[in-house]
């Protein structure tokens, strides 16, 4: 850890970044892991993680709560994904969607709306969810996305726009079915 440390200048973002540190690492390998299958990958994924939160540390307003949770697990998970890619497997990859967590800061006025948008969200392909997350939850734009993503900004903005559309028409189909 003393690496990363001496890679932040103030004092305040190193406290914030050894609490990530301490409270996300062994998760952040588990992640990892689970994807690649592979000890020494998977080490060197999450460093490759926390290399990037670093550049983002300005960025995280709390260190140990869910939206920060939410933003190391979609790093890790895109970059082990990323390699699992380079290694050209064409096996599927499988999530657990409590890994994931469903966001919640959609202020709605009754549960029984929040779960209904939480199981649309649930249902948005893998990249559609992390994107939303990013955006409404962890509270990035869309440059910002890009950068923690290694991904363009068009980019970026066209999978949220298609994110967005999609959702809507999840939740239109479930108020059709009520």
């Amino acid at each position: 850890m003393f690496v990363y440390l001496t890679l932040i200048e103030s004092d305040a973002d190193r406290s914030k970044f050894e609490t990530i540190y301490t409270e996300y690492k062994n998760l952040m390998f588990y992640i990892a892991n689970r994807i690649l299958s592979d000890n020494k990958d998977s080490e060197d994924i999450v460093h490759d993680a926390f290399l990037q939160v670093i550049e983002i540390i300005d960025k995280i307003e709390v260190a140990k709560c869910p939206k920060t949770r939410n933003l190391v697990v979609i790093i890790v998970e895109r970059k082990a994904i990323d390699l699992y890619r380079k290694r050209k497997r064409r096996t599927m990859i499988s999530f657990d969607e409590e890994m994931i967590n469903v966001p919640n800061s959609f202020e709605l006025d009754s549960v029984t709306e929040r779960l209904s948008v939480a199981n649309a969200i649930a249902m948005l392909p893998t990249t559609y969810r992390e994107l939303l997350l990013l955006k409404y939850d962890v509270g990035l734009s869309e440059k910002e996305i890009a950068e923690v993503l290694s991904i363009t900004e068009a980019n970026v903005h066209k999978t949220i726009q298609r994110a967005k559309k999609k959702l809507g028409q999840i939740l239109d189909e479930q108020e059709a079915d009520n």
